[in-house]
């Protein structure tokens, strides 16, 4: 009699377990995935940095541009906006993960394509947001 009830409350403390480490999971995944974007938010909508006009349509940040079209601006053959969150997640997986699998990127006006590993965009990625951090505490110390 008292072992069925320490089995009962010893199941329901493992399920309770499992839904706790579950939520863990997701919130754990959710800010990965805020991180990223937020980096790519400040390098790519920055239309100028250290004086230089053309910083964000240049070198790396090129790529990062590239890439933010890529993950939320792709279209339909018929010119309708093609929106798919699974693709956004598993891109951005990659992209944290820095896999080593290649993808074309091309510019809005499809005149150039360019070849690039997730694993070069992540490094891009932190490189530039480096930059950007390094001239923020560079002002808040001065």
């Amino acid at each position: 009699m008292v072992g069925g009830r320490v089995y009962t409350s010893l199941e329901r403390s493992h399920n309770q377990q499992d839904f706790l480490e579950a939520q863990l999971a997701r919130e754990v995944e959710n800010g990965r995935m805020f991180r990223l974007l937020a980096k790519l938010g400040v390098i790519t909508e920055r239309p100028e940095f250290a004086g230089d006009a053309q910083w964000s349509e240049t070198g790396d940040r090129y790529l990062l541009k590239l890439f933010r079209d890529y993950l939320f601006h792709q279209l339909l053959p018929s010119g309708a906006p093609w929106v798919d969150l699974a693709h956004i997640v598993q891109t951005l997986n990659k992209l944290d993960a820095g896999a080593p699998e290649n993808m074309a990127l091309h510019s809005r006006d499809e005149q150039s394509a360019l070849v690039v590993s997730y694993a070069d965009l992540r490094n891009c990625l932190e490189s530039a947001f480096s930059d950007i951090l390094q001239a923020a505490h560079a002002e808040a110390d001065s």
